[in-house]
């Protein structure tokens, strides 16, 4: 005690008068204690139905030791009469319903030294404030069980991107999910523990799992930023790259537009093309047909898609109406179980409010017989008291022989007061009995009140089945309602869906009408314009027919000269055979007469004239070959770029068609 007390002096705090005179070393700390009137602050008074009981023991030792514990009067019994047991109760009743009724905040202020000098800390002093405020002990007590808690749902919805593998799909219960997350998380059951609707954690172990649960996320959106990062990145490459094909596109076509400007076929194909739109017409008349059959076609089926939602519409409001006619009276079903449940409740309550007056009535009977038992036992005492002192004085009368008229006067008071006291006894006891039978009858009336009383605890139980039971079917009318809400909104859903697709198939029925109009119209354009196109047709295949004939009379020219041609060469074969002979003749001869040499003379002139006639006929044949070559690749070129132009105009027109059925197409979808 005294090295405690050099240690750790205890100073009287305020209303300490007297100092401690021993000191216990207690789990939290030291403790100083004051012996003065020790038994009288630490005394436990006894019951005095106890105190009674022991006093009138059949055993002398008992009677003995309790003889002079006299029961309180019955005001102090009332104020004193309070068990160990019932303090506690209503203690911790008041505690719970604080706790249940705020949030509580602990905060703890700790001294941290006993000179008051800033900045100045003693760390023993404040270690040993948080050991005697119970800080460290309710740490240890703390770390020693479970102290965090989550709901299964809130766990689930919190952790569940930790496992998100170990989760199958669909629904699944949320404890069962956490119990699948915590087994993937390899955490052990000394670690975690599983309740009915909540899952508890040791110290330290929710943190763990929110730095797990951070780092995932840290992981996942490093890898979201990566792939949109890359992501763009290729939208920009390939932005680039089509910008690069673009550039070579442009300056090729720039560079052909540079070449073919001035050449002449682009001239006649610039101003050929313009003719050949005219074969394409019929095809266009054709295919605008073919969309305005379609065109009627999809506002036929429109109609009857129409007439089919409409049928839809009215059986689901319908279904609708009969939803909420049944929601109405689950709804009056749930009002009318809440009634019950709150008369019941009152019922109770007027239970318990008689239950307490009955007990405070029979409290109220025990007082009272208390009092009279006291005055009897008073009255039995002084009653004993008189007898006594006639006794003495009839011993006294008969020794003292004298004063005989005196004493008997005495005598005479003396019997008048018992005469007195015994009509007092007769009262008390007359009031006794009549306080006996009023006790008998209240008792009477307590094993009634207890016989209600059990019956009223009987009809409470079977009322709080009943309660329970209406509970029960509250919630699943509830259930019940909210599904029902969930399918009438659900039906509203369908129902504005219906509408909505009704209009859409309005507008799409009118857009399509609107398109049959306006195609009829373009038809009967198209077919004007056919009329006039067909007129250039029939100039554009008579220019082709002359072309044509031109053509054949340009190939029998060709003829004419390929023939000329080979008869001139036959000649010019046959010349050369005659020159060769004529000079193996001049070299057989070999210095002829003059004669002979004129004549060779003049063979030669005739050889080098008809050579050069030759040479001026196969060049007049070729120019006339070469220009009938090109006449005729004239035409030909002619004739294939009208048959390309053809076929590039058809194509452009079935491209249009298809445009064109696409945008009839678009306002009917």
């Amino acid at each position: 005690s005294s090295g405690i007390n050099a240690e750790w002096p205890l100073r009287p705090g305020k209303g300490m008068d007297n100092p401690p005179h021993f000191n216990i070393h207690h789990y939290a700390g030291v403790v100083g204690y004051n012996v003065g009137d020790w038994l009288t602050k630490n005394s436990d008074p006894l019951n005095d139905n106890c105190l009674d009981l022991f006093r009138k023991s059949a055993m002398p030792f008992m009677a003995e030791l309790f003889a002079d514990c006299v029961p309180a009067g019955p005001k102090e019994r009332k104020k004193t009469f309070q068990t160990m047991a019932m303090m506690h109760r209503k203690s911790l009743n008041s505690l719970m319903g604080m706790l249940h009724a705020t949030y509580p905040h602990f905060i703890r202020c700790l001294v941290p030294n006993e000179t008051k000098t800033p900045g100045k800390v003693q760390a023993e002093l404040i270690l040993h404030q948080l050991r005697c405020n119970g800080v460290l002990e309710g740490i240890r007590i703390v770390r020693a069980g479970f102290p965090n808690r989550i709901a299964y749902a809130d766990f689930v919805q919190r952790y569940k991107i930790l496992a998100a593998s170990a989760i199958p799909a669909g629904f699944i219960e949320a404890k069962e999910a956490s119990q699948l997350i915590i087994t993937h998380l390899e955490l052990t059951d000394d670690q975690a523990k599983f309740g009915n609707t909540k899952v508890f954690f040791r110290c330290g172990i929710l943190g763990t799992l929110e730095d797990l649960r951070d780092e995932k996320i840290t992981q996942i959106l490093s890898a979201f930023q990566a792939l949109t990062r890359g992501w763009i990145a290729r939208k920009i490459y390939m932005k680039l790259m089509e910008q690069r094909v673009g550039v070579v596109v442009l300056q090729r076509n720039i560079r052909q537009h540079f070449v073919l400007r001035n050449w002449p076929w682009w001239k006649l194909f610039t101003k050929v093309k313009p003719l050949l739109s005219i074969a394409r017409q019929e095809d266009e008349i054709r295919e605008k047909e073919e969309e305005m059959k379609k065109a009627m076609e999809e506002a036929a089926a429109t109609a009857v898609a129409k007439k089919e939602l409409e049928e839809k519409y009215e059986k689901l409001e319908e279904e609708r109406m009969k939803i909420q006619a049944e929601l109405e009276r689950e709804r009056q079903a749930a009002i009318d179980a809440e009634e019950l449940v709150f008369k019941l409740e009152g019922k109770q309550q007027e239970l318990e409010e008689e239950n307490n007056e009955l007990i405070d009535r029979i409290e109220e009977e025990e007082e009272n017989n208390f009092i009279v038992a006291e005055n009897k036992r008073g009255v039995e005492a002084e009653l004993i008291g008189v007898q006594e002192e006639l006794a003495a004085l009839g011993e006294r009368l008969k020794n003292a022989g004298g004063d005989i008229q005196g004493k008997e006067a005495e005598l005479k008071e003396k019997n008048n007061e018992l005469t007195r006291k015994d009509e007092e006894i007769k009262k008390l006891d007359t009031k006794l009995n009549d306080t006996a039978k009023r006790l008998g009858e209240t008792e009477s009336m307590l094993a009634a009140a207890q016989e209600k009383g059990q019956r009223l605890d009987k009809e409470k139980k079977r009322v709080e089945s009943e309660l329970g039971e209406t509970k029960v079917d509250l919630d699943k009318e509830k259930r019940a309602k909210a599904d029902l809400d969930k399918n009438l909104r659900k039906k509203d859903a369908e129902c504005k869906e219906v509408l909505g697709q009704l209009d859409d198939m309005t507008r799409q029925k009118t857009e399509s009408e609107d398109t049959v109009r306006r195609k009829e119209s373009e038809i009967s354009g198209l077919q004007a314009a056919v009329e006039a196109e067909q007129n250039n047709v029939t100039k554009c295949q008579r220019q082709i027919k002359d072309l044509g004939q031109k053509n054949k009379d340009i190939e029998d020219e060709l003829d004419n000269e390929r023939n000329q041609k080979q008869r001139l060469e036959k000649a010019r074969n046959e010349l050369e055979a005659q020159i060769a002979a004529y000079e193996d003749q001049i070299e057989e001869a070999g210095g002829a007469n003059s004669a002979a040499t004129e004549l060779c003379r003049r063979r030669e002139e005739e050889i080098a004239k008809l050579r050069k006639d030759k040479e001026g006929a196969e060049l007049e044949a070729q120019e006339q070959a070469d220009a009938s070559k090109r006449k005729f690749n004239d035409v030909q070129n002619q004739l294939e770029d009208a048959e390309d132009m053809l076929r590039k105009y058809k194509a452009k027109a079935k491209k249009e068609k298809s445009t064109d059925c696409d945008s009839a197409l678009i306002p009917l979808l």
